[in-house]
């Protein structure tokens, strides 16, 4: 018994330890900067993420962190899409022969000049202002739109359909991120590291550039 108390005790310790250590501000700005990203983690299991354009000026989003590795944290911005994922919806119009029909989307309007392509071919078509582009009759196994810097494939599981509507999850077009869905990121070496491979380096609070 004492043996098991006295491992709790040691795991709560290293839990601390562990936490104290990831706590902090990570990302220093140059002087006279004209880009900036820095990253608060505090105690409280919030953070702040603050990114500085020459073009638009300061940004802070806040959200939650959680520790869920020795050396990975996750990410959740306060605010989240109304729509976290896309969908879609098929039929088989026996009236449609020649062609078929792709409807693209999101929750409020027609994705107007999203880039279609199916199965992985070379060649695709632009959506009209409604949001639909009709190509040549073939089976679907995958709809790929390319819309704004934005590309997602879609598996489609029945290659049957020639009537397709997709619903696309919220874009996040922003050149500063509204929001962050389980976003992860490493811990090393006094470095947070995003999936890209860039990094921010741990510094001193008073490098701080927001209020």
């Amino acid at each position: 018994m004492k043996y098991i108390k006295l491992i709790l005790i040691l795991l709560f310790f290293s839990s601390c330890s562990t936490n104290k250590s990831v706590i902090g501000l990570y990302g220093k700005c140059g002087k006279s900067y004209l880009a900036c990203t820095q990253i608060e983690l505090k105690s409280d299991k919030t953070f702040e993420y603050f990114i500085f354009m020459d073009v638009g000026g300061g940004t802070v989003v806040k959200g939650n962190w959680e520790q869920i590795s020795t050396d990975s944290i996750k990410l959740n911005t306060y605010e989240q899409p109304k729509n976290p994922s896309t969908t879609y919806s098929g039929k088989i119009n026996p009236d449609r022969i020649e062609n078929i029909k792709i409807t693209i989307r999101d929750l409020e309007l027609p994705l107007a000049a999203a880039f279609i392509v199916v199965n992985d071919q070379n060649d695709g078509k632009a959506a009209d202002v409604n949001g639909i582009v009709e190509l040549e009759s073939q089976e679907i196994k995958t709809i790929t739109y390319h819309y704004l810097g934005q590309k997602e494939t879609i598996e489609i599981d029945n290659p049957n359909y020639n009537e397709i509507e997709i619903i696309v999850r919220d874009l996040d077009l922003n050149a500063v991120p509204r929001f962050l869905t389980d976003k992860i990121m490493v811990l090393n070496n006094g470095k947070l590291f995003f999936n890209d491979g860039y990094s921010l380096k741990k510094t001193h609070l008073k490098n701080r550039q927001w209020k």
